[in-house]
């Protein structure tokens, strides 16, 4: 008999033998009535109820204020107070409370299994209770891990609080935990962390001893896990996020944990229902789950489906990559329920998230983000691609990874053609061509050094070393260097050496093995196989480092120019890279280059003309704009590109040698002659001018048969007139 769904809004479970649901242990769903809807929408829904915006991300994200709701709306009514099963706790018992069944369906009251101690998890404040003589409760709200969490008015300052209390008083261990995150909150003070106000005690109805509360903030706004539920029950007009939204939030969840780590403390219970969406700002909330970093807990508090491996944890215990995967669940399962609406997200962008999200939850703790800074500066690369290919700014930042390059990777485009365009037999490539494979894998932007490597102070941040000087010292240097390796293989590349180049990796692959730096490896391969020629391998090396870090530029850049020789997706990187940062010139080339394939003449001296006046390839530009329209590609220009080419000419920046004027004359040829190539037959001005261009250049000539060249053609053209037909 196949299982019955659960059809409580938000659960995935399905219901056992008694009715109940076996994951979120509640009784038969019985209907959206209003109050129910309430419970699981609530705040949530004000979403749509917006009034101003706040920064967060750096200020690239703004979220918006949350209209204000009534606190009342969030407590829970009777019928809303379930159990589910956890583990007794007293004096160490492991036997099982809380389970629901047909008698207590409920699961709030019983005994325990094994020591038939007897338990009770309904909240011991009720409505009207006044603890330790300031704050009036109004009703329970949530129930935490190990607690309750109450609402209530502080008389004394007229404001809404929250009370926090021991959901078990039998627990020894949720009363430790209790304990130190009373303690923990006193000394924590981050703008994303809830502010702890009063630790306070109040002796319960039914209670003998006195029992501990902590009074805190209370955050006007949903749970990150109510904006998930509520995006599944009610869709896109009730509460989900756009992709930069969820970003954004990823990038405040980041700074707390952050501070935590940076206090020797880990958060442990990483989950959307621990993240408050409030009227002002992100706040993370439930705080008795951390541990110290130096413990390395083999038993952290946890949420199945959020905590790291089991296998990992009894190994290593709870580390800050633990914190890491659980982030990157939140985030995964946010995306996954609260962002319905992606048709207008960039595929290039969701790769790119999606990228993010797979490395933070990554099984393999060793290929897992290393710290909550490296996973931000990561998250904030996706965010600037992401608006950059929104709205067609540029939001650029200098990499940590990869060293900033003046190479320009262009076909020749940018260049006035040489003399040789016009004196050798063979024709020259077309500029719409991919550029050399050589040229490609030298112009890549260089990994930065690893500054822990013994070659570091040598090799420097990312600087470019002669090639011969290099493999000199590699030569000499009996230290094991895996990025004194790594640069020898470039080295040999540029001398065109590619089996010295493959040895150089094989001795650096023995040094790094299994480690962080294992993408370094991954990148040089990637060089040495595009400098042979095998684009998939390439291809598939760089999209590895792209995947390890997936909000670089780099990689990105790599894949299109891979991409745009085996007929890909290139267009959607190029742009990706040149909308994000307009200092990479060799992205706009290659746009240009897919434009001119496709006879867009107008369409590549655009991206051309983006090139910033401070950029050191803005005259290169310029040339390749004008040579876009005058160019045959292979039809010849029309009348009208022709002119747009001689108008642009004045204005090109071209001589800076000593033969001053040569290449002035060069880019004079090339478009007098495509003008009379498109002029009629029958123009006269056309073809002297070309005349006079041709002879111009045999001036240029350096031997007499490129010189001999030159004068036949000037001759060929020359305008025929009555003392020409007479000689």
């Amino acid at each position: 008999m196949a299982a019955v769904k659960c059809a409580w809004p938000g659960c995935a479970g399905s219901l056992d033998d008694t009715g109940y649901c076996e994951t979120c242990y509640r009784p038969p769903f019985s209907g959206p009535e209003p109050a129910k809807a309430a419970l699981f929408c609530g705040a949530a829904c004000a979403l749509s109820d917006t009034d101003g915006s706040f920064e967060v991300a750096g200020g690239l994200v703004r979220l918006p204020v949350l209209g204000r709701t009534d606190p009342r709306s969030r407590l829970l009514d009777e019928q809303d107070l379930v159990s589910a099963p956890r583990r007794c706790g007293k004096h160490g018992c492991t036997g099982v409370i809380g389970l629901s069944t047909a008698d207590n369906p409920s699961g709030l009251d019983g005994r325990c299994s094994s020591c038939r101690t007897p338990f009770s998890f309904r909240p011991r404040l009720h409505e009207g209770d006044v603890v330790a003589d300031q704050y009036r409760v109004l009703g329970p709200m949530a129930q935490s891990g190990f607690g309750w969490v109450f609402l209530a008015h502080d008389q004394h300052l007229d404001q809404k609080v929250v009370l926090k209390g021991l959901l078990n008083a039998n627990d020894t261990r949720a009363a430790e935990m209790a304990v130190r995150e009373r303690q923990y909150l006193t000394r924590l003070k981050h703008p994303n962390i809830v502010r702890i106000l009063n630790a306070v005690t109040h002796a319960e109805h039914a209670a003998a001893d006195r029992t501990g509360y902590i009074v805190m903030d209370y955050v006007d706004g949903p749970s990150l896990e109510e904006v998930r539920r509520t995006a599944r029950v009610c869709g896109r007009d009730c509460g989900t996020l756009p992709l930069e939204h969820i970003l954004g939030i990823g990038h405040e969840i980041l700074s707390a944990m952050a501070f935590l780590h940076s206090q020797g403390l880990l958060y442990c219970d990483m989950k959307p229902a621990n993240v408050m969406r409030g009227r002002d700002g992100i706040t993370v909330v439930d705080l008795g789950g951390m541990s110290e970093i130096a413990a390395q807990d083999k038993h952290p508090v946890g949420t199945e489906g959020y905590q790291a491996p089991k296998a990992e944890i009894a190994e290593i215990g709870a580390t800050v990559k633990s914190d890491i995967h659980a982030l990157g669940r939140t985030l995964s399962k946010l995306y996954q329920d609260a962002c319905q609406d992606r048709e207008g997200v960039p595929p290039v962008a969701t790769a790119s998230f999606e990228r993010l999200l797979d490395r933070a939850a990554e099984p393999n703790h060793l290929r897992r983000f290393a710290s909550a800074g490296e996973m931000t500066e990561q998250l904030m690369g996706v965010l600037r691609e992401l608006l950059s290919l929104r709205d067609g700014n540029e939001y650029a930042a200098t990499s940590t990874l990869f060293a900033p390059t003046v190479e320009l990777i262009d076909a020749g485009l940018g260049e006035v053609p040489a003399l040789a365009r016009w004196t050798a037999t063979a024709l020259p490539a077309s500029v719409r061509n991919p550029p050399p494979l050589r040229s490609v894998a030298l112009g890549l932007p260089i990994p930065r050094t690893d500054p822990a490597d013994v070659a570091a102070r040598y090799l420097g941040g990312g600087a470019r070393h002669d090639p011969r000087d290099l493999i000199a010292r590699l030569a000499r240097d009996s230290e094991q260097s895996a990025e004194l390796l790594l640069r020898g293989c470039r080295a040999h590349i540029e001398l065109d050496d590619s089996e010295s180049a493959k040895g150089c990796l094989a001795d650096a692959e023995e040094i790094l093995g299994e480690t962080a730096g294992e993408w370094r490896l991954s990148w040089y391969l990637g060089l040495l196989a595009f400098a042979g020629g095998h684009i998939d391998a390439a291809a598939a090396e760089f999209t590895s480092v792209g995947a390890f870090w997936p909000g670089e530029v780099a990689p990105k850049l790599a894949v299109a120019l891979c991409e745009e020789r085996t007929g890909g997706a290139a267009e959607e990187l190029f742009t990706a890279v040149w909308q994000r940062d307009r200092s990479q010139t060799s992205a706009a080339f290659g746009l240009a280059r897919l434009r001119l394939r496709d006879g867009d003449r107008a369409g590549a001296a655009r991206i051309l003309d983006q090139v910033p006046p401070k950029s050191p390839h803005h005259d290169a530009a310029g040339i390749a704009a004008a040579r876009a329209y005058a160019e045959p590609i292979p039809a010849r220009p029309s009348a009208a590109d022709v002119a747009e080419a001689a108008r642009r000419l004045p204005g090109l920046r071209l001589d800076g040698g000593a033969r001053v004027g040569e290449a002035r004359y060069r880019m004079t040829a090339l478009i007098r002659q495509a003008e009379a190539e498109a002029g009629p037959d029958d123009e006269p001005g056309a073809a002297a001018r070309l005349e006079r261009s041709y002879r111009e250049l045999a001036a240029q000539a350096r031997t007499a048969t490129d010189h001999e060249i030159l004068i036949d053609l000037a001759n060929r053209v020359r305008p025929r007139t009555l003392l020409t037909w007479w000689r």
